[in-house]
Formats: C-alpha cells, structure tokens, sequence
C-alpha cells in the first residue's frame, strides 16, 4: 500500500501503517520493545492476509509457518501517538525454511528498528518439516535482501552473571491461534523480571532470540536471567525452560537513556 508520509518506502514491499496507542508503554511513554515486536509480527501476518488465498493454502495443507529466530536493530523508540510504518518482504525460501525482512520507519522517515527472522515450515499434524514450494514462493512475490547482515548466533551466556529464576504457568492470555505460545510472550516475561534500573534507565538496542521447543497452555516453565556488563551497556540472556530443557532463548543488548 502506499504511504504519502514514507516517500523512499519500497512499494513493491508490503507495508503497514500504525499509530502508537497507550498499550505496552514504558514509564516514559515510549512503547517497550515487546510492543514494537508484537506490531512487526502482526505486519508478517498482514502480509500473507494480503495474498488471495495463501492463508486458504496453508489451511488445506495444514501447514503453518512457525518462526525460530529474530535478530533485531532499535535504533529510536516510538511514543504514543507517533505515526510509524512497518514494511516486511521475503528474503528467500530455502528448503523447508523461509527468511523474511523487516523494517520500521517515523512519519519522518527516520529508521526505528530493522529485523531479520528466519521461519520453519510445519505440518500440523506430526510437527514435521515440510519443504516449501514454487507455488508459496510465487505468491509472495520479489525477492528483497535482509538490511542487517545476516547473523542468528546467539552468544553463549556461561561467564554471564546469574541474575534470578521464576517460575511461570503458561495461561490463556498466552496461547495464539496455533494453540501455542505467541512469540512475543517470551519477551514480555523477560521484561516482567529484569532489573528495575534496566527498565527504568535502559532501552534494549539489540536482540537476537532463539526459539526451540513450543510452550503449549498449562506447562510449567523456568526462566532464568543473567546479566553481564559490557563497556557503558548491558547484556541480559534469559533462558526459558521447560520439562529441564532450553525451549527459548534470548540475548539483549541494553543502553542508557
């Protein structure tokens, strides 16, 4: 769609535009990072919604898309009642993978945050990979590269400071329409648990998170934070537990406001 206020927006990217309202704000009015995600995962499903008859495709199939990794760059922060647009674009279909771009702009033109993130593709049924084909990759158009380079490693967190653990019971407010955890529900546990300093004085600039095992509703989870100082910022890595194994992963890179 074109946007009047994003001139240098590609229009053969799919676009989304937003308007800030006061849900998932920080003390100060900036919308958190977990906003800001939920907002740029919303634009992926706009995206395929957009396509006659993809979500029809996948539901005949009984396939679905299910995301394994971000890597994301904040760089400002919007406020409430700022315009922002998002646009995404697939960067490739490899297998039984899928990679997808991301980027959000001020009304201005200013860059808020670009994302890479790389997706599985499933049967419903028995969890299996399946490859995708001509046909999803034909709907879905031109090919765009990522705008960051291309780099889904995590670091590993063992000389990380241990910071605490909580335990949390996934509940309903959780669970998205393939029955499992959303995405972004991970994040928002992380904030819920982080230190005060950090959620007051900080604002995350990075994040790379590592989805690899689903939380489904009523299992019993351990997440764990540690932290580590790096020059004038801060590194939190939050492992989320179930049944004793790693089911997410995230790492955050943290500056002064």
């Amino acid at each position: 769609m074109e946007n009047p206020k994003n001139q240098n927006l590609n229009p053969n990217k799919f676009n989304v535009d937003y308007r800030i309202g006061f849900s998932g704000l920080l003390p100060d009015k900036t919308l958190a990072l977990p906003g800001f995600m939920a907002l740029v995962q919303e634009a992926s499903m706009f995206h395929t919604s957009s396509i006659p008859g993809a979500f029809d495709y996948y539901d005949e199939m009984n396939w679905v898309w299910v995301l394994t990794h971000w890597q994301v760059e904040a760089f400002n922060y919007p406020k409430v009642g700022d315009e922002i647009n998002i646009s995404t674009w697939p960067v490739r279909f490899k297998g039984y993978f899928g990679e997808r771009g991301f980027e959000a702009v001020s009304a201005q033109g200013k860059t808020l945050l670009s994302a890479n993130s790389n997706w599985i593709l499933l049967d419903r049924t028995n969890q299996a990979p399946v490859r995708s084909n001509e046909y999803i990759s034909s709907k879905y158009g031109e090919n765009f590269p990522f705008l960051l380079e291309k780099d889904f490693s995590l670091p590993k967190h063992d000389d990380f400071a241990p910071l605490s653990i909580h335990e949390y019971t996934t509940t309903r407010r959780d669970i998205d329409t393939n029955n499992h955890v959303n995405n972004v529900k991970y994040l928002e546990w992380m904030y819920c648990y982080i230190p005060e300093d950090i959620y007051h004085n900080y604002r995350a600039k990075s994040l790379k998170v590592a989805y690899k095992k689903e939380t489904l509703l009523g299992d019993k989870l351990e997440i764990k934070l540690f932290q580590r100082q790096r020059d004038e910022e801060v590194e939190i890595f939050a492992v989320i537990e179930k049944d004793g194994l790693v089911a997410t992963e995230i790492y955050t890179i943290w500056k002064k406001t």
